[in-house]
């Protein structure tokens, strides 16, 4: 019977050069071109780090989802849920395109969305309040808007690295 060690020693030894490693003749010494190593030294090749993980791309996350949770936090005076779908910064313009602008932080944007509630302002052609919009359960349409914008009266909502935000609020001084 052959020597079975023998029929090991080539594949893994083309393994290890693969690899990157430099095979021994199993006394420590090296039988590659014996760069890297000297005679009789039992150093081992460093390990490869594993890669990074790839980051995670944001889903694509779809309006009526997001309409969902924006109007229950809305209409239970959750400010720390309108906070939470709201852009970092968010512009508050007055009624007029001459108005000033100022941005808002979530927060402060959570209390906006509050006081817009509070209206008896008519915001669609029906004479709904923004309350009443929220209440209906209706999801607002594109309707000719710019992909990845809805504008319900005084609010608007962008969809930014493929997740919602309320980004803008009219309010009147």
């Amino acid at each position: 019977m052959a020597d079975r060690s023998m029929m090991f020693a080539f594949p893994a030894a083309l393994l290890l050069v693969a690899c990157g490693a430099q095979p021994s003749d199993g006394a420590g010494r090296s039988v590659g071109d014996g760069v890297g190593t000297t005679p009789g030294s039992t150093a081992a090749a460093a390990p490869t780090p594993a890669p990074a993980p790839a980051p995670a791309r944001a889903a694509n996350e779809k309006f009526d989802v997001f309409w969902q949770r924006f109007r229950t936090a809305a209409l239970a005076g959750d400010a720390a849920g309108i906070a939470a779908a709201s852009a970092p910064k968010v512009t508050s313009h007055g009624i007029l395109d001459s108005d000033a602008t100022a941005t808002l932080s979530p927060a402060q944007a959570a209390k906006a969305v509050q006081r817009l509630l509070a209206s008896d302002e008519p915001i669609d052609s029906s004479r709904r309040t923004l309350r009443q919009v929220l209440a209906s359960g209706d999801v607002p349409q594109r309707e000719g808007q710019p992909l990845g914008t809805r504008v319900v009266g005084p609010v608007t909502f962008q969809q930014i690295n493929g997740r919602w935000f309320l980004t803008d609020v009219y309010l009147e001084d």
